[in-house]
């Protein structure tokens, strides 16, 4: 036969709140206590039940702290992920604003092979223009001119 020992008022909500400081989720305060230990909070009031009151509020309090800390400690944590996202972000369009738009890299493409273009045939013309005037020799292979007489042709 086994014989239930019923625990005092004070010696259940002592266990509870032991209970309830180690779980780190947990909210400490009297009423938490009481439901834990499953007696009214009431008891509380009582002379008798001065010390566990005053030793909740102090878990109480160091719980707060513990709470406060860790919800600034995760503000934070969100707000340097902000940061480096918002860097990366300041990084990239920095990197945009120095590289000219591709519309104007193709205008700018378009004209300077247009000025190239035109440059070739005003060479060719000049070329042209040369032999007959003057009776220049060209190399075939590299285009080079090799020789222009300058003087009257015969």
């Amino acid at each position: 036969m086994t014989h239930d020992i019923k625990k005092s008022g004070q010696e259940l909500l002592t266990d509870a709140l032991n209970e309830l400081i180690a779980n780190p989720a947990a909210k400490i305060n009297m009423n938490t206590v009481a439901k834990q230990a499953g007696v009214n909070h009431s008891l509380f009031r009582k002379g008798s039940y001065s010390q566990i009151r005053t030793e909740v509020l102090k878990a109480q309090k160091v719980r707060d702290t513990e709470l406060e800390n860790k919800s600034k400690d995760e503000k934070i944590s969100m707000l340097q992920v902000k940061l480096k996202a918002a860097e990366n972000k300041l990084q990239q369009l920095s990197e945009q604003s120095q590289m000219p738009l591709p519309k104007t890299v193709k205008e700018i493409e378009g004209a300077m092979m247009a000025r190239l273009v035109e440059m070739y045939r005003f060479n060719d013309l000049l070329k042209t223009q040369l032999a007959e005037k003057h009776g220049e020799k060209i190399d075939e292979e590299t285009g080079e001119i090799i020789e222009i007489n300058f003087g009257k042709r015969s």
